[in-house]
């Protein structure tokens, strides 16, 4: 399975998702900036600038609304398969945690970048969770072999589902 999102306009994403009417994609909204996100079983995209990732695990089901958090993770090269096999371990144990719908693990085409994607039944459910025992031994950056370039440090984005008009 293949993941792919892209960023834009509200506008110019639902143009381009309009004339894919058999894909089910995901619109999701941070601050000023709009992602759309989908899956499919194709390697090729439909999106001419994104960024493609190969699904490594899944949990759940995306829903249509929702909080979604992405932790993006560059590794080093030959951290790949030990951070691959860490993370397949740890994300069972949040599996059945309230209020989580959907978890990727999804590796960048032609890169060493990771992102844990989760989603949420709302934000309240998440930063409870933050909070909790298994937050604390679900930290992927540590298991991660990190790139010693500073611009590549692992970071975390949250977005908040559109309902798409």
């Amino acid at each position: 399975m293949w993941a792919f999102m892209t960023t834009g306009t509200a506008r110019f994403l639902k143009d381009i998702t309009d004339s894919h009417p058999t894909i089910d994609f995901y619109f999701m909204k941070r601050a000023a900036s709009t992602l759309v996100y989908y899956e499919d079983k194709r390697k090729k995209g439909v999106f001419v600038s994104g960024r493609s990732f190969s699904i490594l695990s899944k949990y759940g089901v995306l829903k249509k609304e929702g909080f979604v958090v992405m932790n993006n993770i560059p590794i080093m090269e030959d951290g790949s398969a030990v951070f691959e096999d860490q993370v397949k371990k740890k994300l069972p144990l949040i599996e059945n945690t309230e209020g989580l719908n959907a978890i990727r693990l999804l590796k960048q085409a032609k890169k060493n970048h990771y992102m844990v994607l989760t989603q949420w039944k709302t934000e309240r459910h998440y930063t409870t969770w933050q909070k909790s025992e298994r937050f604390n031994q679900m930290d992927f950056v540590n298991v991660a072999r990190l790139p010693a370039y500073f611009a590549e440090r692992p970071y975390s984005a949250s977005y908040y589902m559109m309902k798409e008009e």
